[in-house]
């Protein structure tokens, strides 16, 4: 595989960072991850970090090189996270229990792609600056476009824009939506966001600017330029974009070619927030959100006997 990928997250106007984004990479297979912790409730950045390391720890345990099954490794690994940050809650006597949307993607096999979300984090699939397709917020206001009482165009500043009835850590299973196989062309750019970003600037702007340079150079530009046009109440932004270079005949300078890893090397990279999770006090480690997962693997293989 050969590809560019860059990463950038900023706070923002808040005191606290709740998006967390991350990517990992096998020989024959990329997941990048990205999730934004919901304000509102208790502990935001920490289901968003449990759910980026609970995917990016599925990628790892799956990618032997390549995922076998991708859509019913999405589906599962989001489901764990979710049963995961629901484990932590109890565990830690945390009422109302941490949320976070999530959206991720899957690319092997040559360059087909899978997707698969949950809240208001989106993907855009871009090819020659034009937004191809994008994932469909799980969102009030996004119901009412729907119902035609809203247009697109009002969906970034209307009140009910930040409503989610759909979100990991919930009450119920969280309904996910799922991208079909997707073919890519070289050139062509997915690229994960929180709503920091697209709820400032439209899509339009994302696609054409994504087109023009080098992702390591665009990509935080443009969390910069929403954090600047959204003033001191900006939210948090994060921005992950990848751009498919399989078959191209010049590799870009940052161009990641998994061609001499090993069959069972895995590659992981995380954006960090500016500053630590305000909560819980002790900070999360790898070893606990692997212990709730097991448990709740633990629990699904009971329910499937």
């Amino acid at each position: 595989m050969k590809f560019s990928i860059h990463q950038a997250t900023s706070v923002g106007g808040r005191p606290v960072n709740e998006d967390r984004v991350g990517y990992a990479y096998s020989r024959e297979a990329l997941l990048m991850v990205l999730s934004d912790g919901m304000g509102g409730h208790a502990a935001g950045e920490v289901a968003a970090q449990i759910t980026l390391q609970s995917l990016i720890q599925a990628f790892r345990l799956s990618a032997k090189p390549r995922v076998e099954d991708p859509l019913s490794f999405l589906s599962q690994a989001i489901i764990n996270a979710h049963y995961a940050i629901l484990e932590y809650a109890r565990v830690n006597h945390i009422e109302g229990n941490p949320r976070a949307t999530v959206v991720t993607c899957l690319v092997q096999e040559g360059g087909y792609a899978w997707w698969a979300h949950v809240g208001d984090s989106r993907l855009y699939h871009l090819r020659g600056g034009k937004v191809l397709t994008r994932t469909i917020d799980h969102s009030h206001a996004q119901l009412l476009i729907e119902q035609g009482v809203l247009s697109e165009a009002q969906l970034r500043t209307h009140e009910s824009r930040n409503r989610l009835y759909c979100s990991l850590g919930g009450e119920t299973l969280p309904h996910i939506d799922f991208g079909r196989r997707t073919v890519l062309q070289p050139g062509d750019v997915i690229a994960l966001c929180s709503d920091g970003l697209w709820g400032v600037l439209d899509d339009e702007e994302i696609a054409e600017r994504l087109a023009r340079g080098p992702l390591m150079r665009v990509v935080p530009e443009l969390v910069e330029q929403a954090e600047m046009e959204a003033g001191p109440s900006s939210d948090n932004v994060s921005l992950i974009a990848m751009r498919w270079e399989e078959g191209e005949p010049a590799l870009a300078p940052d161009t990641v070619s998994t061609e001499t890893m090993a069959l069972d090397q895995v590659t992981t990279a995380f954006s960090l927030p500016q500053q630590p999770p305000s909560f819980p006090a002790e900070p999360l480690d790898n070893e606990e959100i692997e212990r709730a997962i097991r448990e709740i693997n633990e629990t699904i293989q009971k329910f499937k006997g």
